[in-house]
């Protein structure tokens, strides 16, 4: 900029002569436009100041003081004037990217189960405990891709999701001939809880939009799907027998849970609050090897 700002002072010098300018041993006042440039050249050191005619006075538009390599300069009434000069122009800097993601954290809320109808519990003869019935996830890793300035982006991470379906009457699910299917307890038996419980590595791809209110973006919308692993799955049973004991019982693992999930899901919150809906288009059993029934959930989180 002092390269700018010398070479300014130079074509002024010279336009000054044909102008026929007030010069004053090292010091220089130019008269140009309604505009007053102030010069003070001394040893060492240079000031530089432009004063413009607003109405009747002169108010400071720029003042620049150059020493020894180092520089200081500031303008105050330019654009109340509307001068245009070409060292008074200020880069525009490009708007950084300051969006956070909002995946990581803890979660939980209320599961069921539903069928292509979204209809809600008491599907292909499964009941649910929709008060017992709830799911918990716990998200570790996210990142997120701004894709437009920073109000909208990508997110993605890794998580893990765990959900307990509850049976509402006395039933259980067992795997008979290679197929899940629906059992009434034994003669005699009346379960405490009957409870099937999957485990997932979760992977979402969601789309996120964080508005800007004045100097805040702590409100955001996200929606899109959430792949899911299953890695683990067990029908659990509680009872007591004959002689009042209690007992708890693994009666099955895997029972045909399908490997791979899909869930979609919408999210709104604020700051570090949110909450959620999530839908599966698939069923939790693996097709033609269990009932198609299908989980749905809603519930809070807080992020990380």
């Amino acid at each position: 900029m002092k390269k700018i700002t010398l070479s300014l002072i130079v074509f002024v010098c010279i336009f000054s002569n044909a102008k026929a300018l007030e010069t004053i041993e090292n010091d220089t006042t130019v008269y140009f436009k309604n505009k007053t440039i102030q010069i003070e050249d001394s040893i060492g050191q240079m000031k530089v100041k432009v004063l413009g005619l607003d109405g009747e006075e002169y108010k400071p538009v720029y003042e620049g003081v150059f020493s020894d390599g180092k520089s200081f300069e500031k303008w105050t009434v330019m654009e109340e004037i509307g001068i245009q000069l070409p060292f008074m122009t200020k880069s525009k800097s490009k708007r950084k990217y300051t969006m956070e993601p909002h995946w990581a954290g803890i979660g939980w809320g209320f599961a069921n189960i539903a069928d292509q109808q979204y209809n809600f519990n008491n599907i292909n003869g499964v009941s649910l405990k929709s008060e017992s019935s709830n799911e918990f996830f716990f998200n570790l890793i996210e990142k997120i891709l701004p894709v437009y300035k920073n109000n909208l982006g990508i997110t993605t991470g890794l998580g893990f999701n765990w959900r307990n379906y509850y049976f509402d009457s006395n039933q259980y699910f067992a795997e008979l001939n290679g197929v899940t299917v629906v059992q009434d307890a034994p003669t005699g038996t009346v379960y405490e809880y009957s409870r099937l419980r999957t485990h997932y590595i979760t992977i979402p791809l969601l789309l996120e939009w964080q508005p800007t209110f004045g100097a805040s973006q702590k409100f955001f919308i996200s929606a899109g799907v959430i792949g899911g692993i299953n890695t683990l799955a067990s029908q659990k049973l509680k009872y007591k027998d004959q002689n009042d004991n209690t007992i708890r019982k693994t009666v099955g693992k895997g029972l045909n849970i399908a490997p791979v999930t899909l869930d979609f899901q919408g999210q709104i919150g604020y700051g570090s609050w949110n909450i959620y809906a999530k839908y599966s288009p698939f069923s939790i059993f693996q097709s033609q090897k269990g009932p198609e029934i299908r989980s749905v959930s809603v519930g809070a989180m807080l992020n990380f």
